[in-house]
């Protein structure tokens, strides 16, 4: 694993009936966030599909690569400052040809520390989603 145990770390993780949940902490002080941006980091996109694809490796206890991705949106800036908890879940399953489908999502973990990480109406904040195939 590239990020794991550096970039980020597993805080705990659950898997019930191909749901793979995963409460990670990002590290802020990584030296990715130098470079992305000084003075307002920013979670790279590519960083963020890294971690699914890590985390599916973790999953399944077997290294994964992406095949094909139908589609993947970042939709709000992942600042590890003011979003250093966040969960991922993975929905797995496999198709026909036995490759690996997932639907993926990283939203941010409310807590009473953190309460940037929800909307106004207490919904939390959607970072990243995406439908790939790996094997």
């Amino acid at each position: 694993m590239i990020l794991q145990n550096d970039f980020y770390a597993i805080e705990s993780r659950s898997i019930q009936e191909g749901v793979h949940t995963y409460a990670i902490h990002l590290n802020p002080l990584h030296h990715i966030y130098d470079g992305h941006f000084p003075g307002n980091p920013v979670t790279p996109g590519v960083v963020q599909m890294e971690i699914v694809k890590e985390l599916l490796s973790t999953s399944l206890e077997k290294p994964m690569s992406l095949d094909t991705m139908g589609t993947c949106k970042f939709l709000a800036i992942l600042n590890p400052n003011d979003t250093p908890d966040v969960t991922v879940t993975l929905n797995v399953s496999n198709d026909e040809e036995g490759n690996t489908k997932v639907t993926a999502s990283i939203v941010g973990t409310t807590t009473p520390l953190s309460p940037q990480t929800t909307t106004e109406d207490s919904t939390p904040t959607s970072f990243f989603k995406m439908n790939a195939v790996y094997k």
